[in-house]
């Protein structure tokens, strides 16, 4: 029987989450400015990611619509989330976020050497981001 046992771990772990969070993450406290400072430079009108995919982090609304192909986010499911699939580089390495440079482009070069902010995001980061999404996306 996995399911008790299971059930027990995901709890405790969600349970740590919580406490570790104060209880609810915040898209303007704690989201929005993981975003803004890794990944706007490029997602944004203007920046070559959204260049290509048409996907923007610069407002709630903008990320929520996703990309020019699909939305990027299901609210209540980070597992089903492209967002996560390609923040955690699980996606195809050609789409992961962020680029190395050396893998990509002369534009994206330029773009990410402009940055010098994009990077990969810390493990505490992508768990904020797993949870908000995990406790449905909301604009709070």
């Amino acid at each position: 029987m996995i399911g008790t046992r299971a059930l027990a771990v995901v709890w405790i772990m969600l349970g740590s989450v919580v406490a570790a969070y104060g209880g609810e993450v915040s898209f303007q406290k704690d989201i929005y400015p993981v975003l803004q400072a890794n990944c706007a430079l490029c997602h944004s009108p203007g920046g070559i990611g959204y260049a290509q995919s048409g996907f923007s982090v610069e407002t709630y609304q903008t990320l929520m619509e996703g990309t020019k192909y699909a939305a990027v986010i299901n609210p209540g499911s980070s597992i089903s989330s492209n967002l996560m699939w390609l923040l955690d580089h699980r996606a195809h390495a050609s789409i992961n976020m962020p680029k190395v440079c050396e893998q990509v482009s002369r534009e994206f070069q330029k773009c990410a050497l402009a940055s010098q902010s994009a990077r990969w995001l810390s493990q505490h980061e992508l768990t904020l981001i797993k949870e908000w999404v995990d406790r449905g996306a909301k604009d709070n």
